[in-house]
This record gives structure tokens, C-alpha cells and sequence, in this order.
């Protein structure tokens, strides 16, 4: 199983709206709020208490050492394998399940984390953003949709390949940058934490990023958080401007990276996965085949095909809803009419694996071609809607509907095996290398990643009672 397989996510920070009085902090608030429910929806949020009790008092700490705190601080770890970290306006700070595969200290959590809440304090999302939340254009490469495939269209397809960037994502100025190194490197030192730290977690999150995507600074958090060796050095230089105030770690340095073991750094295949080219959905019991043309983006809240052109795309949804399928599709017509002035060419009635339902589909012509919107929505158990939206170019007719003939309603026990790749806390009995550890958990597959994890060689000794990461493939259990 490879290390993050599917469509990687680029969420950083919310683009907030206009610029506001230093003193008013409604607008923080609210674009925090809805950034929130935007990574609930999108991300997930990841439950393991001993992991969001470390990050929830290592945030509190460097808080109280904030001269004005503007917020009532929240922490949030983010169920996605992608290593990130990433601040809200309105004081909300998140760090992904994929960065906590990193540090080696608590001192590097904290470095990041102390970046992260001067960014909220100093509310560089705000200041520094332009436009407003939802955007009025629906982009994917060889297919634009505006005009009459307007904000019903995209709510409908509420897919990460259109929003993901959109909703989430400000870039910060290299000023911004720099005051959040320099300030955040001196809270994590009045914290009592070593500030150098975050350069080391830096570089090797840079190595990371360059090992699992082939190049350089590919991952999120150098979307926003430019990774140079010039940086690096100017927090090297901060840090020793600054007095390390006596250290009060959370978790004793002996026990740091148990508190690691077992965590899963792969995708959550409770959202959905892929075996043997055929997506299975565990929750919702729905399977169907793919193929080379499409790549996946998987949420909690969606899965959607996008085709490699990009003139194509689909979205499945199972809502439970107060609303019937009928009283949606309704719903939606009525605000297509009142948005676009836009009626539907053809609606009818629709029913897939004795699931009934019905279907909108509306036509547009964009970039000199024709343009489909298809919904359909179907019952699916009480309380429950099925939703699936595609969005094509009329020259991807025929892949769309191969997508739906593949299709299928699965049952438990249709579900295949499968495996996450997750952090394994292992003990030296003996001295003995690293590369030996490695063999003698069958962990070759993730050879190169645990050396990064690690940072050791394979040569590196391990003395007898020490603790190294190792990454093994943990069976899943539905």
C-alpha cells in the first residue's frame, strides 16, 4: 500500500474578506467558525485523546505566554495524512495526524504550533486576504463554468477539486513569514521550549514532502510556508536571541513517542479506499470500478472523480436529511430558477439498485463546448439521501456513464482487506542497527521514510532500551 494514494488536498488557511478595525474581531470569529466546519467537512477531525490532550496543553502553554491574546484558543488534530499545520482567524489552530509522524521532541510541536497562533493573533489570515469565502467561479482545467452553472451548481458538487483551494487557502506575505518565525520562535522560548526546533522540524518535513512527492516542496505547508535554507537560517539566528525559559515538558522525553504508537498516517479508508482499482465505501456500501482516467479526492463528507483532462467531474454524498429526495431536487430547481433564471432540459424519474429516485439535468456551452450538470438523488434508507453530481464536458458522456454502469450497492462482507500504514513505537532488546529493526518488523516497504522519521542511517546504532518509529502496515478492522 503506498503512502498517500489519492488526490492531496492543499487546505492552509481560510481566505478571509476585507480589511477591518485592529479592535473589531467579529469577522475573525465568524471566518473562523465557517474555516471549521469547512475542515469537519473536508478533513475530518481525528480522534485519539492522548494525542489532542499533548497538542491542546502544549497550545495553551505557549498562549499564556502571549502579551495580549486576542482569542479563546482552540486546538483541533486533523484526521488527514497530509503533514500540515495550519491556523483559522479567530484563534483556532489545527494540526494534521500526518505532521505528529514527525517530531522527534515535544519542542518541535511546539515551534510549529507557536508559528501557527501568531499567525491568528497578528490575524495575518485577515488582513492579508482578498475575496470573499465562496467564490462565483467554478474552475477545472478545459471546463469554466460561470454564468448559469453558478452557486447551486457548486454547493451540488461540493467537491474538493473545486473548493479545496478556494475556501481555504491565503497566502501569507513573506513579511507575515517572518513575523511568525521571529515571534513564534520566541514564544516557544518564554514557553521553555527549545526555539531552535522548528528549524529542525522544518527541514525534515522538507526532505519528507520531497521523498513521498518527488519533488521539492510539493506538500501544503510550503504553499503557504515557503521552505528555504534562508529561512532556516534566519530562525537560527532568532533563536539565539532569545532566553529558553526552565523546560516543564507535557510528557517526560522516555515516554514522548509512545504516546505515537499506533497512529495511522495513511489515508482513513473508513471514507472510502481503493483495491485493485475498484473503490469500496465501508459506510455507505456502495463500490464502483476505476480506472487511469480518474483520480480520487476523498473527504468525510464526499468522494469525487475528477479526470486527469480535468473536463470531468463527480460527486457522491450520503446525507441524512430532513428532506425527502424529491423535496431536494425541488429545492434545488427553485434555486437554480431564482439564482440563473436557469430550468432544468431534462428531469425524470431514476432508480439504481432498487433505490428510487429521480434526476435534474441542466446544459450550458463553456470554452466553445457543451457543458452537462447531471443530479440525481435517490432514497436511500430512512432519513437518508443519496446525492451524485457530475459535471462534464459532452465529450466525457460516455466515461461519466461507464462510472454509474460499474456501480454498485455492497454489502459488509463485500469488503475487502486492507491496511494503513501506521507509526510503530519499537524498543532496542539489544544493541543493534537501525536497518535490523527495520527487518525485523517487515517494515522495508517504508525503509527511506522511517530514516527521515528518525533521522538516522541504516547503519545507526540503537542502544539497548531506546525507542525508534518504525511505519508498518496495521490491518484495518470495519
Amino acid at each position: 500500500m503506498k503512502y498517500i494514494k489519492h488526490f492531496i488536498l492543499s487546505l492552509v488557511f481560510l481566505a478571509g474578506g476585507l480589511f477591518i478595525q485592529a479592535q473589531d474581531l467579529t469577522k475573525d470569529k465568524t471566518y473562523g467558525e465557517q474555516g471549521l466546519e469547512l475542515v469537519k467537512q473536508q478533513m475530518g477531525l481525528y480522534e485519539n485523546e492522548p494525542l489532542e490532550n499533548l497538542i491542546t496543553q502544549i497550545g495553551k502553554k505557549l498562549v499564556n505566554e502571549l502579551e495580549k491574546p486576542l482569542f479563546d484558543y482552540e486546538f483541533y488534530l486533523v484526521d488527514s495524512p497530509e503533514p500540515n499545520a495550519f491556523a483559522l482567524p479567530g484563534g483556532k489552530i489545527f494540526v494534521t495526524r500526518g505532521l505528529l509522524a514527525l517530531p522527534i521532541t515535544e519542542d518541535e510541536i511546539a515551534g510549529v504550533m507557536g508559528h501557527e497562533i501568531i499567525h491568528s493573533n497578528n490575524r495575518h489570515g485577515v488582513k492579508t486576504s482578498a475575496g470573499s469565502v465562496f467564490g462565483n467561479i467554478i474552475a477545472i482545467p478545459g471546463v469554466i463554468v460561470g454564468g448559469i452553472f453558478g452557486g447551486p451548481i457548486g454547493q451540488a458538487v461540493a467537491s474538493p477539486f473545486l473548493t479545496g483551494n478556494e475556501l481555504l487557502q491565503a497566502n501569507y506575505s513573506r513579511g507575515n513569514e517572518k513575523e511568525a518565525d521571529k515571534e513564534g520562535t520566541e514564544l516557544a522560548a518564554k514557553a521553555g521550549y527549545e526555539p531552535i526546533q522548528l528549524a529542525h522540524i522544518l527541514n525534515r518535513l522538507s526532505i519528507e514532502a520531497e521523498l513521498l512527492t518527488g519533488e521539492s516542496e510539493e506538500k501544503s505547508y510550503f504553499s503557504s510556508h515557503p521552505y528555504t535554507p534562508k529561512r532556516v537560517d534566519a530562525i537560527t539566528k532568532y533563536s539565539g536571541q532569545y532566553t529558553q525559559s526552565a523546560s516543564n515538558p507535557i510528557l517526560k522525553s522516555t515516554s514522548f513517542l509512545i504516546v505515537f504508537d499506533g497512529l495511522n498516517i495513511g489515508n482513513n479508508p473508513e471514507y472510502g479506499y481503493v483495491h485493485e482499482e475498484v473503490f469500496y465505501h465501508p459506510q455507505d456500501h456502495y463500490s464502483f470500478k476505476l480506472d487511469a482516467e480518474w483520480q480520487t479526492a476523498i473527504t468525510p463528507a464526499t468522494l469525487s472523480l475528477g479526470s486527469v483532462d480535468g473536463d470531468a467531474i463527480l460527486s457522491f454524498t450520503v446525507e441524512t436529511d430532513s428532506l425527502t429526495f424529491k423535496e431536494y431536487l425541488t429545492s434545488f430547481e427553485k434555486a437554480m430558477l431564482d439564482q440563473t433564471s436557469a430550468k432544468p432540459t431534462r428531469k425524470g424519474d431514476f432508480e439504481w439498485f432498487g433505490h428510487k429516485g429521480e434526476f435534474l439535468e441542466y446544459v450550458s456551452n463553456a470554452n466553445n463546448q457543451v457543458v452537462k450538470f447531471q443530479l440525481i438523488a435517490l432514497e436511500y434508507g430512512p432519513h437518508r439521501v443519496f446525492k451524485i453530481a457530475s459535471l462534464y464536458a459532452e465529450s466525457k458522456e460516455e466515461k461519466v456513464k461507464a462510472i454509474f454502469k460499474n456501480a454498485k450497492v455492497i454489502s459488509s462482507s463485500d469488503l475487502p482487506a486492507t491496511t494503513v500504514p501506521s507509526i510503530k513505537i519499537v524498543e532496542a532488546m539489544s544493541d543493534e542497527t537501525l536497518d535490523s529493526l527495520i527487518k525485523g518488523y517487515d517494515a522495508e516497504e517504508y525503509g527511506k521514510l522511517i530514516l527521515v522519521l528518525n533521522e538516522k542511517d541504516l547503519s545507526s546504532t540503537i542502544k539497548k532500551g531506546s525507542q525508534v518509529k518504525l511505519v508498518v502496515n496495521k490491518p484495518v478492522k470495519f
